[in-house]
C-alpha cells in the first residue's frame, strides 16, 4: 500500500511536467505527442524486416509508436501522462509504477519496431512511460528490425555503418555521425577493428557509459548534431578510456566543454552534409 500511495505522488509529478511541457511545446510549435512510425515510413521505403528476439534496449532511443492511434494522445513526445490523476489509466499507471519501486517483476519485455537505430513502441506503452520517468536505462524489448532501402542517403548509409559495428558490440548505445569513427574507438579501447565484444567488454563499456553520456548531454543541451558517442572519440583524442572513466562527475562536463571548437566543428560539418543532400533531392526547376 505505501509503495501504491509513492507511485500515484509520482504519477501526479509527472502529470503536472507533462502539462507544463505540453504548454512549451505548444509555444514553440514542437510536436507534442510520440511520432508514429507509420507517418513516417511506407512499404516502398522498406528492404525487409528482421527478428531480433528479446534485447536490452536504452530507453532514450524509443522515441516513437509504431502505429497512429488514440493511444499515442495519451503521451507527450516523451512519453510522460498526460490523462487526469483521478482516470483509469492513471490508475493503471499507479500500479505498474508499484511494481517498478517494489523490484518486482517489471521486466516483462516491451515489443517494438527499430527503424534507423530508433525504437518505436507496438505493445507496452505505459511500461515505456514509467521507465522513462523513473530515468531506467534500459528495456527488454521483443525487436523487429526494419532494414530501409535508399543506401545512397547519408542517414542510410551511417546506419549499414552501424549495423556493421553492431555485429561486434551488440550496443544500440554506439551510434556515430562520422565514418571511421567506430574503427578509431576500437582502436582508442585497444581492440583490433573485427573484435568480438564479449559480455564483460559490455559490462565494462556499460558500467561507465551513462556517466559519459550524461556530462555531454549536460554540457550541450542538445545544441549539437552529433552523437555522445561522437564526442567520446573525439575525447578519447586526448584522454585513455580510462583516464575518462576516473575523472570525477563534476569534472566530466568541464571536459566537454573544453571541446568545444572540435565539437562545434563536428556539428557543422554534419549540418552542411545534411543541408548539400537535402539541396541535391529538390528537383531542380526549368
Amino acid at each position: 500500500m505505501e509503495f501504491l500511495r509513492e507511485s500515484c505522488e509520482h504519477y501526479r509529478r509527472a502529470y503536472a511536467l507533462a502539462k507544463r511541457i505540453l504548454l512549451e511545446n505548444k509555444k514553440l510549435r514542437f510536436p507534442l505527442t510520440p511520432v508514429s512510425l507509420n507517418m513516417i515510413l511506407d512499404d516502398s521505403m522498406i528492404s525487409r524486416k528482421q527478428e531480433l528476439g528479446i534485447l536490452e534496449i536504452p530507453t532514450n532511443l524509443i522515441v516513437g509508436v509504431a502505429e497512429d492511434s488514440e493511444r499515442r494522445q495519451l503521451y507527450t513526445k516523451d512519453f510522460l501522462p498526460v490523462s487526469p490523476p483521478d482516470s483509469d489509466y492513471a490508475d493503471q499507471w499507479c500500479r505498474l509504477y508499484q511494481v517498478l519501486l517494489s523490484d518486482a517483476d517489471f521486466d516483462k519485455p516491451i515489443s517494438c519496431y527499430e527503424y534507423l537505430g530508433k525504437f518505436y513502441v507496438c505493445d507496452g506503452m505505459k511500461r515505456v512511460s514509467a521507465a522513462k520517468y523513473h530515468s531506467v536505462a534500459c528495456l527488454r524489448a521483443q525487436v523487429i528490425r526494419i532494414l530501409p532501402l535508399n543506401a545512397a542517403s547519408r542517414e542510410v548509409s551511417l546506419y549499414y555503418d552501424f549495423l556493421y559495428q553492431y555485429r561486434f558490440t551488440k550496443l544500440y548505445q554506439l551510434q556515430f555521425t562520422q565514418p571511421g569513427f567506430y574503427e578509431e574507438l576500437q582502436t582508442g579501447l585497444g581492440l583490433r577493428a573485427m573484435h568480438r565484444w564479449s559480455n564483460s567488454d559490455r559490462a565494462y563499456f556499460l558500467a561507465h557509459w551513462p556517466r559519459i553520456e550524461e556530462a555531454f548531454h549536460k554540457s550541450y543541451e542538445g545544441t549539437l548534431l552529433i552523437t555522445a558517442a561522437d564526442a567520446l572519440v573525439i575525447l578519447m583524442r586526448k584522454y585513455s578510456f580510462e583516464t575518462i572513466t576516473s575523472m570525477e562527475s563534476w569534472i566530466l562536463p568541464r571536459v566537454f566543454q573544453a571541446l568545444g571548437k572540435e565539437l562545434y566543428a563536428l556539428s557543422l560539418s554534419v549540418k552542411s552534409a545534411m543541408d548539400e543532400e537535402s539541396e541535391m533531392a529538390v528537383p531542380q526547376s526549368a
